[in-house]
């Protein structure tokens, strides 16, 4: 599909679509018919999709603890013309290990859980319910911070690659028993930063053991019910498995055969789950260190989640830490999906979620970049006018 059909499409529908005027939030309540629409924020949100092919979005902005911005773009269902409301809801892909990492500082903020435990060996959260004792000497200095921080020291690009998506028919138990006797850690934890799902994925399964409950109920129960959040959920694995209101996902070049071929929802943890960009956006502000809403973290447990390892200073605990810009952020990739949000010192946030991304074996980068501006710009330009409303 090229980008003169895209243009034309966003000039015949685009002021046609849902802002928030009389529909649901994606938060269970109706939102206020009070929104102005912002013809400048539309306007780049319509270019950035027609330049790189994005068929939907959702956008949802805040402003010191108040929603004073929510619309949907483009079509969730291009074969049935369905346009995206702020009702639907999206994969958040690696947005998920934000989610995962507030969900391991809950658990120690309730005094269950120490986020420097050990993971593996006796004494361990995990002990010796995967792979085959006894372990090597790195595996078994692997804390609960080690994993959230990406520094366990294996499992990523940087150590022979990540293989979340290998033996895809595996349970979590034939899948940690395969990686743990067969990809040995090389390195002493702490000492090497390797972004790795498997950490994440490792770390779903500490909660679970410590909550007694499934990582989506704990997420659920624990970390969104108390912040009035209904949306969040693992998202489908295939179009048939679809969940109520969840967006269509479209590949592009060699993404396509892989949109319905991810290991949901083996992946929960790291990658797994969906909502709509209101509820992103309420999770955010509940995790933002400001006071105009109440955090689901205190003081202390909040620096844990936001302070990086000391090998490197831009990741933290599922988070990303944007010192020059002032920004806590975090961002998604599958395919089919793009997926971010910002969290700006000002007070500004915002929640991008999008239904489609740039084949990665091309040259994503200006597609990745585009994004990236695009959402600085929304936390940073004091020249939009965002009204006074709140429709959290």
């Amino acid at each position: 599909m090229n980008k003169l059909y895209y243009s034309c499409l966003f000039t015949a529908f685009f002021f046609a679509f849902s802002s928030c005027k009389k529909s649901d939030n994606g938060s269970g309540t109706t939102a206020p018919a009070t929104q102005t629409d912002i013809v400048t924020v539309d306007s780049k949100l319509a270019a950035f999709m027609s330049a790189y092919n994005i068929p939907g979005a959702s956008l949802a902005v805040s402003k010191n603890g108040k929603l004073v911005y929510i619309k949907g773009y483009g079509k969730a269902n291009t074969a049935t013309n369905e346009l995206v409301t702020p009702a639907h809801r999206f994969r958040l892909a690696s947005v998920s290990k934000t989610f995962t990492g507030a969900a391991v500082l809950k658990l120690v903020q309730e005094g269950k859980l120490n986020l420097d435990a050990k993971v593996f060996g006796t004494g361990g959260v995990l002990a010796s319910d995967y792979g085959t004792a006894p372990y090597n000497a790195n595996l078994l200095n692997i804390t609960v911070r080690h994993l959230l921080q990406n520094v366990s020291g294996s499992w990523g690009a940087a150590t022979g690659g990540d293989v979340i998506d290998q033996n895809p028919t595996y349970t979590y138990k034939q899948l940690f028993d395969w990686i743990i006797n067969s990809r040995p850690n090389p390195n002493i934890p702490g000492t090497v930063y390797d972004y790795s799902n498997i950490n994440f994925v490792l770390a779903g399964r500490v909660i679970e053991k410590i909550s007694g409950k499934t990582y989506i109920n704990y997420i659920k129960e624990d970390v969104m019910a108390p912040i009035s959040g209904t949306q969040t959920d693992i998202a489908g694995k295939t179009a048939a498995e679809k969940k109520t209101n969840e967006v269509i996902y479209y590949g592009q070049g060699n993404d396509a055969p892989y949109v319905y071929n991810i290991a949901f929802p083996r992946r929960d943890a790291d990658g797994g789950l969906m909502t709509t960009a209101t509820e992103l956006l309420k999770f955010v502000n509940a995790i933002d260190g400001f006071t105009t809403r109440p955090d689901i973290l205190n003081s202390t447990n909040l620096k844990a989640l936001t302070t990086p390892s000391a090998v490197y200073p831009g990741y933290a605990c599922g988070i990303g830490i944007w010192s020059a810009e002032n920004v806590w952020y975090n961002y998604g990739s599958l395919p089919g999906t793009r997926t971010g949000f910002m969290r700006h010192n000002n007070g500004m946030c915002v929640a991008l979620l999008l239904n489609s991304r740039v084949d990665p074996s091309t040259n994503e980068n200006p597609f990745v970049y585009a994004m990236q501006d695009l959402m600085l710009d929304l936390v940073k330009n004091t020249s939009y006018s965002w009204q006074g409303i709140d429709q959290f």
